[in-house]
């Protein structure tokens, strides 16, 4: 019994895997057809115009292809580092991979769908909380991990939102020394966000940005120690199958 779920997870996660792969070639080969046919098109009023379509088209070739690149990395770390993430969440993490990126930057989302960064960050916490719930395997399976619970949640907890911070940092560095807008400073200051507009909409993007993160990672980490204090052997043995002994 326990085989034929095991099979049935792999193969979930393989058709989440495969459908994504595919739905960002397609998304490539219909890209291209649109750029070969707006080049042909006579009815732009302007050269501008053209120039505007046509750069919005590579745009989404770009990061089409940078998120299929993104699904491979899984194989890299199976086979070269010997690390065996587990099933759902890899599914889970290609699915915040391809709506972060890809989906985002297709549709427009973060500008115009005001819960989508919500969404995203909150998510990313809960994802990191379990890395680095995972990681407290790695980092002490040598020596005994005769952890009380209540450590292993502040872990998972401080490495989520340490990695987020290091993500606003970066965010913030890009738009210092690149001139982007990751931190959305040319927002509407009437943008729903947290906080109030004589703060800056950037500063409230940014602080919206890490209590979200936050609150998913606090969501994780009490889970994280219900589920290590409970069932301690089977937190380990899902630890192991992560990180096995080589």
């Amino acid at each position: 019994m326990s085989k034929k779920v095991t099979r049935y997870k792999q193969s979930t996660h393989e058709f989440v895997l495969w459908t994504i792969r595919y739905l960002l070639v397609f998304s490539v080969i219909i890209n291209l057809v649109y750029i070969m046919l707006d080049l042909q098109n006579k009815s732009f009023a302007t050269q501008s115009a053209l120039m505007n379509a046509v750069e919005r088209n590579i745009t989404i070739i770009f990061w089409a292809l940078v998120t299929f690149a993104i699904t491979f990395l899984h194989d890299y770390f199976e086979k070269n580092k010997n690390i065996h993430i587990p099933d759902i969440l890899e599914a889970m993490i290609i699915v915040f991979i391809y709506a972060g990126i890809f989906l985002s930057a297709r549709f427009n989302l973060y500008d115009d769908v005001f819960w989508w960064d919500v969404l995203l960050h909150t998510g990313s916490g809960v994802i990191l909380g379990f890395i680095g719930f995972l990681l407290i395997y790695k980092l002490n399976s040598r020596h005994s991990m005769n952890i009380s619970p209540l450590l292993v949640a502040v872990f998972a907890f401080t490495f989520a939102v340490t990695m987020d911070v290091v993500f606003e940092i970066y965010e913030f560095a890009m738009d210092v020394i690149f001139g982007t807008d990751m931190q959305s400073w040319n927002l509407p200051t009437d943008t729903i966000e947290l906080g109030r507009s004589f703060q800056g909409i950037g500063l409230r993007d940014t602080m919206s940005d890490l209590i979200f993160d936050t609150i998913g990672a606090l969501a994780i980490s009490f889970i994280c120690f219900f589920l290590y204090k409970n069932d301690k052997k089977k937190s380990l043995k899902l630890m192991h199958e992560v990180f096995p002994d080589k």
